[in-house]
């Protein structure tokens, strides 16, 4: 007996995946407040009291159209994990729910922060009024803006160009941690 899966089933399935790949969806696990919406839809406030679009920041910037999406260099990080002197400061800076750690919402904010900050631009907060502190946004905008970063790394002033390396390094070595055991239990282990 053959168990061979249709093509139109698998079609209809990836379609159905790019089709959710543009629609912000809440972080299910974070535990705080978090803004669910498409970066576009973003104002931010400048250090000298500018309130700007994303796009006036993020110039060029465009959701990702792709099967398969970029993603953040990681996704949580422990604070106990930020290992490069240059990260250790962020966690204060950008843990929103004060809980110790870095979750998905709050490295986005992070991650688009100092890409702004390492362009030129000077961000005191995403919000025009009351500051946004964690934010979930589709997949095809996370991809389009670490695409963004990507692209004008070389542009970057050397801080900047630090920074991403060190988060893209830390994002390697949790990923490396991960894949060799690390200190968590995995889903197969029987202890």
């Amino acid at each position: 007996m053959s168990t061979r899966i249709p093509v139109a089933l698998i079609a209809a399935t990836l379609l159905a995946g790019c089709a959710t790949s543009t629609t912000p969806v809440p972080h299910c696990c974070y535990a705080g407040e978090q803004v669910t919406t498409r970066l576009e839809a973003l104002e931010l406030r400048t250090e000298d009291g500018r309130t700007l679009r994303f796009s006036e920041v993020f110039v060029g910037f465009a959701p990702q159209e792709s099967l398969f999406m970029r993603t953040l260099p990681f996704n949580e990080v422990q604070g106990h994990e930020l290992e490069f002197a240059r990260l250790q400061p962020l966690l204060p800076l950008y843990d929103a729910n004060r809980d110790g750690q870095l979750e998905k919402p709050e490295v986005l904010v992070l991650y688009a922060r100092e890409a702004a900050r390492a362009t030129g631009t000077r961000i005191r907060h995403f919000g025009a009024d009351l500051p946004i502190r964690a934010i979930s946004a589709p997949p095809a905008d996370v991809g389009g803006l670490v695409g963004w970063v990507q692209a004008r790394r070389a542009n970057m002033d050397a801080e900047g160009q630090a920074l991403f390396r060190d988060l893209e390094r830390l994002g390697r070595d949790l990923r490396t941690r991960t894949n060799e055991g690390g200190d968590e239990p995995g889903i197969f282990d029987t202890d």
